[in-house]
């Protein structure tokens, strides 16, 4: 399938210019292997706060790392596909086009999916629809992946995560391979985009079964309890399903063998993390990673942290629980990347796609403005205030044919039939939206391409978010602290910093270790890393390298 992507050809050539000082990435004193972690759904107080109970993974990377305490996503959408593209290819989404994990795409006409591609179907399942094909090919911007590759043929670049999007706008057009977790079956798969058939390695770690062994003792607090005073008490009843919000959780409940309610569920606990940790293992020894003078590069995606974060939120007992079982599964693959690559012979980074909102009513109880608004009343208050400007127009019909996170598009074929201008109706629109108590404020397409927004708060990370032809024309800010979610669970996308800040480590050879305080942003980690790779970032990427902050003289 790589050898059909004739569409990135364009693209993808120019790299060849970016790299005219060509450094020497065969010096030894360069890593073997750079080792990207993203936490799904880590805010930077995850780090923080429990610092004193991590003695493992995170402990080391505090005491050894660069660590950048005031590190943020500079983008206002802040969801999994756009996160981790922001932190692979140094661009904001309005240039590298993966603007939200789904987008109405202009161009096509539709709504379509990050990583949807028709001619990339999964491997090994003929009967699954082609819609659900999935490569790289929407990303319109290079990743480190493919800046590494471009001056070093030999590198290996592979991706691994619980979610298809993560592993595969991580790595790149030239990867090597990029693996997902199947919630229909507990396999890690890809697509044809990167192989025809299975590794032998990848078929004996499936047939391993490891991901059954977790079913039978199901999900109990790992840590004595007096540790859990760190977190909310442990019954709370808008967590998960309202039901059953308490240790211990158990997976037999619903059935007595592993089955796909099992695998699905398992999304939601430490132990998928436990999974995508061992199978990272198993691709650095197959795959030979850090073996010889090329370096490589290999994304982990730990993304139980996202699904079980929806569920009970920042603050639960949960939540704690899968930060320190994660502490101890980071400790076990560093031990083994010591042994295997050693120590001395690989880079760690550690950073987030995005943060999350505690739940409001926790918000609440401590004294902040905070609510959750269901999902209807906002569709409602939409609709009314929408159907109030095309009444006074005189339009039939909707103004508006898709809204999501990524902005309201609006149906200009329809405006242009009733011969008004379309600024008199974005202006109107904006106007009858303001009205909307749950709106903070709401940019137009022109203000976040042209910058005729002036001064006002968060305009230029809508900016960052806008791109013409994969957003819609108005992009709406809804008030800090409030959630449009429904009666449990909590969720992310919005630019305020509960969403944006997120934890950033480098660790390892070359990295001065030290705590940093100035604001940073996660663009910039493509571009660092390039520094301690030896190789160039394109010169028109966004982020700024940090290397000379952080690297050892």
């Amino acid at each position: 399938m790589k050898n059909s992507t004739g569409i990135l050809v364009v693209l993808l050539s120019a790299a060849a210019t970016l790299f005219a000082n060509g450094c020497n990435i065969s010096d030894s004193k360069k890593p073997k292997l750079a080792v990207i972690i993203v936490v799904d759904q880590m805010r930077a107080d995850h780090l923080s706060r429990f610092a004193g109970v991590y003695p493992f993974g995170f402990k080391r990377l505090l005491d050894e790392g660069a660590v950048f305490t005031n590190a943020h996503h500079d983008h206002a959408y802040t969801m999994t596909a756009v996160g981790h593209a922001a932190i692979s290819t140094g661009v904001y989404p309005s240039r590298n086009g993966i603007v939200g994990n789904s987008w109405f795409d202009r161009k096509e006409n539709k709504k379509v999916y990050c990583c949807e591609d028709t001619l990339a179907p999964l491997l090994g399942y003929p009967d699954e629809a082609l819609y659900k094909g999935r490569s790289p090919l929407r990303m319109l911007e290079p990743p480190i992946g493919d800046w590494l590759k471009e001056v070093s043929p030999k590198s290996k670049v592979f991706g691994v995560s619980r979610k298809d999007r993560a592993a595969i706008l991580s790595t790149g057009v030239k990867a090597d391979g990029a693996y997902w977790y199947s919630h229909n079956d507990g396999y890690m798969i890809t697509s044809e985009y990167y192989e025809k058939s299975y590794p032998k390695w990848v078929e004996e770690f499936n047939e391993s079964r490891l991901v059954d062994t977790y079913f039978e003792d199901g999900w109990h607090k790992f840590a004595d309890e007096e540790v859990y005073l760190m977190a909310r008490e442990d019954t709370c009843r808008v967590e998960y399903d309202g039901k059953h919000t308490a240790f211990p959780h158990n997976f037999a409940e619903k059935s007595e063998e592993p089955d796909k309610n099992y695998y699905d569920r398992l999304q939601g606990t430490p132990f998928v993390d436990a999974l995508i940790l061992e199978f990272s293992k198993a691709l650095v020894e197959n795959e030979g990673l850090g073996e010889d003078k090329a370096p490589d590069i290999l994304f982990v995606g730990c993304s139980a942290a996202d699904a079980l974060g929806h569920d009970f939120g920042p603050l639960s007992q949960e939540s704690l629980d899968h930060f320190l079982r994660l502490d101890h599964y980071l400790g076990d693959f560093f031990t083994f990347l010591d042994e295997r690559v050693g120590k001395e012979n690989y880079i760690t980074v550690l950073s987030s796609d995005h943060g999350v909102l505690p739940m409001p009513e926790e918000l609440a109880r401590r004294g902040y403005d905070s609510k959750r608004i269901p999902g209807w009343r906002l569709q409602a208050d939409l609709r009314k205030a929408i159907a109030g400007v095309a009444r006074e127009l005189g339009i039939s019909g909707s103004l508006v044919k898709e809204w999501s996170g990524t902005g309201l598009v609006i149906d200009y074929s329809r405006i242009d039939s009733a011969g008004v201008a379309h600024e008199k109706v974005n202006g109107m629109l904006v106007d009858s939206l303001k009205q909307i108590a749950l709106l903070e404020d709401v940019y137009t397409k022109d203000e976040l391409s042209n910058g005729t927004a002036g001064g006002r708060p968060y305009r230029q990370l809508y900016a960052h978010s806008f791109h013409p032809e994969r957003t819609g024309d108005l992009f709406l800010r809804l008030k800090e602290f409030h959630l449009v979610h429904d009666s449990c669970g909590t969720s992310h996308g919005s630019p305020y910093h509960y969403d944006t800040h997120i934890p950033i480590v480098f660790c390892g050879p070359g990295v001065k270790k030290g705590t940093h305080a100035e604001r940073v942003r996660t663009i910039d980690i493509a571009p660092t890393l390039a520094g301690f790779l030896g190789i160039d970032a394109p010169p028109d990427i966004d982020g700024t390298s940090l290397y000379e902050t952080i690297q050892k003289n």
